[in-house]
């Protein structure tokens, strides 16, 4: 599923998307035996978590689920639907932030430097339209790298940096993006856009078209690399005293190294996300 992984880490999702967001973590072991404070509507889970973190110790959770469903571009595809766990854990500085683990390296009143490995779902399979007969797979893998994010009463920016760790694709990408909460009494509105850069192995992992792979009407395609931007909207409020529902609309438009491939009959992609998370230690 292109592009869910870029959701999961802006707003991240995700959450995301990205979001890509940097994950938040607990900078320090904290002593405090305090109860954590109710979560409120204006937190992303990750917030939460340390702000727990701050005042409670050992490790906490966050946990719940998600249903990300994605228009991904490629020829006779409609769209695909990906359930998948969401997990926030922290102990010290190691931490799991929806689907993105990861070690936070620095952490500021303003900002959080981390190292991070994050799945990369974009996939496909002859057998998923009749139109790709011939197509080799192309398999999901794990990237890793370092994200920065900076945060303020302005907003919050992130930046993100990773390598395909399975050798899969040996892509690498480039992720920025910047998001502004505006609340709403209990409901808290994210609009937010941002670009990704994939290089040329990246591309043409997904997007290329081998000599093996020809047949009339699809000639052989190697991209180079491509930036594409795209623009969200998140939607987040408070069900209960334990429950929170968060969502997402994303729209990223291909660069023309991925537009103009032949497996591809679309200007961009679509992801809709919908993820309720359970605070146990809310009060």
């Amino acid at each position: 599923m292109p592009r869910l992984s870029t959701y999961l880490l802006l707003p991240c999702l995700l959450l995301g998307s990205g979001f890509f967001a940097t994950a938040r973590a607990a900078d320090e072991a904290p002593t405090s035996t305090t109860a954590a404070p109710a979560s409120r509507a204006d937190e992303e889970p990750q917030d939460q978590l340390l702000r727990a973190a701050a005042e409670q110790p050992g490790s906490g959770w966050i946990f719940g689920g998600g249903l990300a469903v994605t228009d991904p571009g490629y020829v006779g595809y409609s769209r695909e639907y990906t359930p998948f766990p969401l997990v926030f854990y922290h102990y010290g500085r190691f931490f799991v932030a929806g689907i993105t683990a990861g070690y936070l390296l620095s952490n500021g009143d303003h900002y959080r430097f981390s190292l991070i490995a994050t799945p990369e779902f974009n996939r496909l399979k002859a057998s998923d339209s009749p139109q790709l007969a011939g197509i080799q797979s192309r398999q999901w893998s794990i990237d890793g790298g370092v994200g920065l994010e900076l945060f303020g009463d302005w907003g919050r920016l992130n930046a993100g940096v990773v390598h395909d760790l399975l050798d899969r694709n040996n892509g690498t990408s480039i992720n920025t993006g910047y998001h502004y909460p505006i609340h709403m009494g209990s409901w808290t509105l994210t609009p937010g856009l941002g670009v990704k850069w994939e290089n040329g192995n990246l591309t043409d992992y997904y997007y290329g078209v081998s000599p093996a792979e020809v047949i009339p009407g699809r000639p052989a395609y190697s991209p180079g690399s491509s930036t594409n931007p795209f623009v969200e909207i998140g939607l987040s409020t408070s069900l209960s005293e334990h429950w929170q529902m968060h969502s997402n609309l994303q729209y990223m438009r291909f660069g023309s190294a991925i537009h103009d491939s032949p497996i591809v009959d679309r200007s961009g992609t679509t992801t809709i996300f919908v993820g309720f998370v359970y605070n146990p230690a809310d009060k």
